[in-house]
């Protein structure tokens, strides 16, 4: 079959859905051209198929009440030429015999047909008929040469042209004796036919009385021969006519039929009238023409036809193989070394299973053994073959059963076709299509139209949960129109959001032109987007922090100065009211701004932590005095803490501001009363519960719950309560650095908050804080030192302050307690200072940040590699850097701003009288 032939194929089937898919599988043959024509019943089929239009016919098996084979069987008793191919939808072994003892050229399953298996169908049923028909009509042209009279054999599809406008394209064979005969050529002009089988010279021809043969005698109304046209009115009749015109011309036509079928014609021209024995003789040479009933030529027929056979064979690029009963390898055609790289020379009388892949062969012996026990007649699958080089190739085998004439077992045949490449292109296709059905997010597929026609088990899954009786109720409004509108602009569509119980679903359109569908993905963003809120808002109080930080840090230098001066005045007053009394009312004051700059930098987490290894439950437990009377009498405190409760690495300090300020806020929220629960537990934070938080972290953990019975907060409350100097209070009634102190002390120990509220019913505070395996700490409260104990012995300090009127009372300060002062502005101008002092500097008082490019940190550290023995003091407005992972500043005296004259002068001295060996941790 060439690759430019046009190949016209019937398909009779009832169906219109598998009309659809055979028809998509002849789009995908490549190479070849079909034209495929349609007809939906079995009289339809029937009235085409007899015609003889097409190349080829497939039939379904079931058409309404009746089947295939009976169209298969009415249809070639009717003089149907075409091969005749059955499909079917299920494999049925009984089906199948009876539908190749009818007459059928193939047998195929519509399920799973492949293009190219049906395209190597219709092929093999076309070379096959052809063969057949070309085997049978050289039997005819032997017995034509060898007559006793002028023959011509005209083939089927010719026949209408004998005698009239026939040249020698169209008659096949001319014997000795038919040259004598004029005839028309396509010109309608009079030639003298010159036989190849020995030609008659032109004064012969001439005086041959043939000569004054004029066919127009011979001609019908229709220009077409009387003969002719008899014999196409009833192929199965013999006919003959006599003619008399100077000369007696007798001729008859005797139509050749092959099992009920014309394939030809045999004419017959005679000088002489044919008698009725001669008539009759030939009438039986024409038979036993059609019968193939003569061994000779039935011999030479097929000598021709094996050589036109193997031909087709030897180029067919699917491998062509014969077994034994043995199983070994009898005949193969060269495509074998193609597909496995062995010689065919080589291979031949080896065992097939030698080639066969080691985990397939039990399977292929198995199958082998059946066809030669006659359990099967014919199979097709697919295995493994092993090539010379040791790689794998799949290939799809096709054997039947091989018989002798005598109906002895021969072996088997049929054909290999190397579907490796199919293979692995099925497997990448499986591995897609496994994509959307495993994805545990939902997938749908559109059509042109906007219709779905695919989705997976998670879609359906999410319809369901959200009680939707279909997935596309899940989709946006508008899915339909998106999806055409993405395949038309061929432009993707993204974060098509849907909120449904509570849940906000994201919806993003793929278009993929080449398939005219629509790709649609879907993702439940709720906890993404809660996740992005939250870390938006921890951003917005991180900036904020800053700010508060900046804002404390200089304040505190601000309010040193204040106080220590306000008290440093109120110790010359003495006595005098009129001097006191305001002192004493600034000083209060700078103590208030002091607390208030304190809060904000637990907001921001610059204050310094002085953690300990503490149990939470002591620590409430000693709180417990204190918020029953900061609470009143009308509100019932409740307490549930649990037993062996791990321990926290944390400041105390900062742990009982946490629980003060939500106590003070379940307060404000119950002004009539209620009941606070305070509860702790211990929990094991996973990884899903974490994801749930960006502050969250897997492992074991602390939880302290506040819950209160009071009015409770709306969602926009609640997203704003940690914001510093928020407050839903009367103005006056409340500085809002409450709870944004809480947010930042658990911050600051790597904690983190979950909030629930409900309007009129209540609020609930969890704090996360993370746990740790070591034994909980004693601590000791350092006694205040009486003021002899902490005066000065004339030793050198050097003072490190940026802040000059700071500096300058720090000084005075410390000179009244009988301390030398060397004092610097930043870090630079202090190693100057030391440089000339080398020895004689027994502490150094520096503040943490300085400008000039180093900090106090640096600084101590390139004074202590001079001298190791050096006590070091920090102070800071704040310190971040205190907080760091050296081990020699972790635990080293902090003091920080603002802070009174006392407390310095006993932190100096603390300092001083400690052996260096032994730091201590003084509390401000």
């Amino acid at each position: 079959m060439s690759d430019l032939e046009l190949v016209k194929v019937l398909l009779v089937e009832d169906d219109e859905d598998d009309y659809i898919l055979t028809r998509s599988l002849f789009t995908e043959m490549k190479g070849r051209r079909f034209q495929l024509d349609w007809f939906k019943s079995y009289q339809l089929g029937l009235d085409a198929m007899v015609r003889n239009q097409h190349d080829v016919c497939l039939v379904d098996y079931r058409l309404g009440p009746k089947n295939g084979i009976e169209l298969l069987k009415t249809t070639l008793e009717r003089g149907c030429q075409a091969p005749i191919i059955l499909l079917t939808g299920l494999g049925e072994h009984q089906v199948d015999v009876e539908a190749m003892k009818a007459g059928a050229a193939d047998y195929l399953v519509k399920t799973g047909l492949r293009a190219d298996s049906l395209e190597r169908s219709i092929r093999y049923a076309l070379e096959r008929k052809r063969a057949f028909a070309s085997a049978a009509f050289e039997q005819a042209s032997l017995a034509a040469f060898g007559a006793d009279v002028g023959l011509a054999l005209t083939q089927r599809d010719t026949l209408s042209v004998i005698l009239y406008r026939c040249a020698d394209s169209m008659v096949r064979y001319l014997n000795v004796h038919l040259a004598r005969i004029w005839i028309l050529d396509p010109n309608d002009k009079l030639l003298h036919l010159k036989a190849s089988a020995g030609a008659i010279n032109d004064a012969e021809g001439e005086a041959n009385p043939l000569n004054k043969l004029n066919p127009e005698q011979y001609l019908a109304a229709d220009g077409k021969p009387l003969l002719v046209n008899k014999v196409a009115n009833d192929p199965r009749v013999p006919c003959q006519e006599w003619v008399e015109r100077e000369g007696i011309v007798a001729y008859a036509g005797y139509p050749l039929m092959l099992e009920d079928r014309l394939i030809g014609l045999m004419s017959i021209f005679s000088h002489n009238p044919l008698s009725p024995a001669v008539i009759q003789e030939m009438g039986s040479v024409a038979n036993g023409i059609a019968l193939c009933s003569e061994r000779k030529r039935s011999e030479e027929a097929l000598d021709a036809s094996e050589v036109k056979f193997k031909s087709v064979v030897e180029s067919l690029k699917e491998v062509v193989f014969q077994i034994d009963e043995f199983g070994h390898w009898t005949a193969l055609n060269p495509a074998w070394k193609e597909i496995t790289g062995f010689e065919v020379k080589e291979v031949l009388g080896t065992l097939f299973l030698e080639f066969v892949h080691h985990d397939d062969r039990q399977r292929n012996s198995h199958i082998f053994l059946q066809l030669i026990e006659r359990k099967l007649d014919y199979c097709r699958y697919e295995t493994r073959f092993l090539t010379k080089n040791g790689k794998v190739r799949w290939v799809e085998v096709y054997a039947q059963l091989t018989l002798n004439t005598d109906g002895t077992i021969l072996g088997t045949s049929g054909s290999l076709t190397d579907i490796t490449e199919r293979k692995h292109a099925e497997t990448q296709i499986q591995k897609l299509a496994a994509f959307p059905r495993v994805n545990p997010n939902p997938v749908l597929e559109f059509d042109a139209d906007g219709c779905v026609t695919y989705f997976n088990d998670a879609a359906q899954e999410m319809a369901r949960v959200f009680n939707c009786a279909h997935p596309q109720d899940i989709l946006p409004p508008s899915a339909s129109e998106i999806a055409r509108q993405a395949l038309a602009s061929s432009q993707k569509k993204l974060r098509e959001e849907v909120s449904i119980g509570g849940r906000t679903i994201s919806w993003s359109f793929f278009p993929i032109a080449a398939s005219q569908v629509v790709h649609c993905y879907g993702v439940d963003i709720t906890e993404m987007q809660s996740l992005e809120a939250q870390f938006r808002h921890s951003q917005k109080l991180e900036s904020i922090g800053q700010l508060a930080a900046g804002v404390a840090h200089d304040f505190n230098n601000i309010l040193t100065v204040i106080q220590g001066y306000s008290d440093l005045l109120q110790g010359r007053c003495d006595g005098d009211a009129g001097m006191s009394g305001p002192l004493k009312q600034i000083s209060n004051a700078t103590r208030r701004a002091s607390a208030l700059t304190r809060q904000l930098l637990m907001f921001s987490r610059k204050q310094v932590l002085q953690p300990k290894i503490l149990d939470l439950n002591a620590v409430l437990r000693n709180l417990s005095n204190m918020l029953t009377r900061l609470l009143g009498e009308d509100i019932a405190v409740e307490t549930k803490y649990a037993a062996a409760l791990p321990a926290l690495e944390a400041d105390t300090g900062m742990l009982e501001q946490v629980v003060m300020n939500l106590a003070v806020n379940s307060r404000d929220a119950m002004p009539k009363g209620g009941q606070l629960l305070i509860v702790t537990s211990s929990v094991e934070v996973d990884a899903a519960r974490a994801q749930q938080h960006p502050d969250a972290r897997p492992g074991p953990a602390v939880c302290l719950s506040v819950t209160d019975s009071g009015c409770g907060m709306d969602r926009k409350t609640l997203s704003r309560i940690f914001e510093p100097f928020f407050s839903t209070k009367e103005v006056g009634k409340g500085t809002g650095l409450g709870l944004a102190t809480v947010y930042g002390i658990v911050k600051q120990h790597q904690g983190w908050i979950e909030v629930k509220s409900e309007v009129g019913v209540g609020t609930t505070f969890e704090i996360f804080l993370p746990a740790v395996a070591k034994a909980v700490e004693t601590v000791v409260e350092a006694a205040a030192l009486p003021k002899e104990a902490i005066q000065g012995r004339n030793e050198t300090i050097l003072l490190v302050e940026d802040e000059p009127i700071l500096r300058e009372w720090v000084k005075e300060v410390l000179q009244q307690f009988g301390y030398r002062i060397l004092e610097a502005s930043n870090g630079v101008e202090a190693l100057k200072v030391w440089g000339g002092h080398t020895g004689k500097i027994d502490l150094l008082l520096t503040d943490m940040v300085m400008p000039e490019g180093m900090t106090g940190r640096e600084l101590a550290r390139q004074l202590r590699s001079r001298e190791p023995q050096l006590k070091v003091i920090y102070t800071s407005g704040y310190s971040a850097e205190i907080m760091g992972d050296d081990s020699e500043l972790r635990d080293a005296p902090f003091l920080p701003k603002p802070y009174a004259a006392p407390q310095l002068a006993q932190m100096v001295r603390t300092q001083l009288d400690q052996v260096h060996a032994e730091p201590a941790a003084v509390a401000a």
